[in-house]
């Protein structure tokens, strides 16, 4: 018998799970994301769900073993020919987190250059699943450890980043179902409490606004509202 042949850990893919919309006519999202399993799990999730009613279809970009942010936006940005072929109906987007990460400016501003829009978290992308079960308030500093305690206590999430699972399917999925609109509310909100002071849900945050001062908070909502699923 002969060898089994390894994939490369280090690959990096362009993933669709579970069954996706028809390319022609739909709205085209490349979306880049820091993680291998939840923010692909939960982009596939919102392909399945929403993709053939707003015509859209999201390719997720990811590398096993996750990337940092500077590489997440550069990933993105090995699209562009793309948006330059898609009449307007192609998207960039770079999704990545606060974590303990020190290049998130450079990413902002590599992101900023290209044209490709940017869904950050702080603390994690995981907050972004909180908030579709409850509003979260107080500064995390980086850390998901009580962003991770709080899903626990969720239907479906009991066992979220125990054993390494993070993934974003089966009960977990089913559990998300018709909260995203809570989501959106309650992630608005953290705009407007921004501690800037100077930012809004319906203005975006201002210039001078430190991203690593938005604690917590997470911009996957604006997602949400390009892609068609929430309103402004």
């Amino acid at each position: 018998m002969s060898p089994r042949r390894r994939s490369n850990p280090n690959a990096e893919r362009r993933l669709h799970r579970g069954p996706a919309p028809a390319w022609r006519g739909n709205r085209v999202f490349y979306v880049a994301v820091e993680g291998e399993a939840t923010e692909p799990d939960y982009l596939a999730m919102l392909n399945r769900e929403f993709g053939s009613d707003h015509q859209f279809l999201i390719h997720p970009l990811y590398k096993r073993n996750g990337m940092t942010p500077t590489r997440v936006v550069a990933k993105a940005l090995e699209q562009r020919d793309e948006v330059a072929s898609g009449d307007g109906r192609v998207q960039l987007w770079a999704l990545f987190d606060r974590d303990q990460h020190h290049e998130i400016p450079q990413a902002m501003r590599a992101a900023r250059a290209g044209g490709v829009r940017v869904a950050f978290s702080h603390p994690s992308f995981d907050l972004w699943l909180l908030l579709h079960f409850t509003d979260v308030s107080g500064q995390q500093d980086g850390s998901s450890r009580i962003v991770h305690q709080k899903l626990r206590q969720c239907t479906g999430f009991e066992t979220f980043d125990l054993h390494n699972d993070k993934s974003v399917s089966g009960p977990r999925a089913q559990a998300l179902h018709g909260r995203y609109l809570d989501a959106v509310r309650r992630a608005k909100r953290l705009v407007d409490d921004c501690p800037s002071g100077a930012c809004s849900a319906s203005d975006g945050h201002v210039q001078s606004c430190d991203a690593l001062r938005r604690d917590p908070s997470t911009d996957v909502w604006q997602l949400l509202v390009e892609l068609g699923i929430a309103g402004r």
